[in-house]
């Protein structure tokens, strides 16, 4: 993650006023505050194709996604978290505000509740 981080710290700082949008595919949990305050955007997939990334960025496609795991707020989180207990973990805040818990999701019109959201019990 560390020379991922860097290029994004390094294309912001090229880009200057211009926006950077990130693209990422996880399997498992990251830590977003290394790459969240270098980017104006983040996508992230979970076993999708590339299409799929640049569908959203070019306004084709609205993004739809929930997350399906908690993205914790420091390293020292996930090693403290227990592998086997869901839910055990702080989830990382963005600059925004929105807090990357399991079954969090942004679409064009801000954070996404709908059946899947209720069905989980979430604001």
């Amino acid at each position: 993650n560390a020379t991922d981080a860097k290029l994004v710290e390094d294309t912001k700082a090229i880009m200057k006023d211009k926006p950077v949008i990130v693209g990422i595919s996880i399997t498992n949990p990251m830590v977003m505050s290394e790459i969240e305050p270098f980017a104006d955007a983040i996508l992230l997939g979970f076993e999708i194709q590339d299409q799929a990334f640049f569908e959203i960025i070019a306004g084709n496609e609205e993004p739809s996604g929930l997350l399906p795991m908690q993205l914790p707020i420091t390293m020292e989180t996930v090693e403290a978290q227990f592998e086997d207990v869901p839910h055990d973990m702080e989830a990382y805040v963005d600059s925004e505000g929105n807090t990357y818990d399991f079954a969090f999701g942004l679409n064009w019109d801000g954070t996404i509740k709908d059946q899947r959201t209720e069905k989980y019990g979430l604001p």
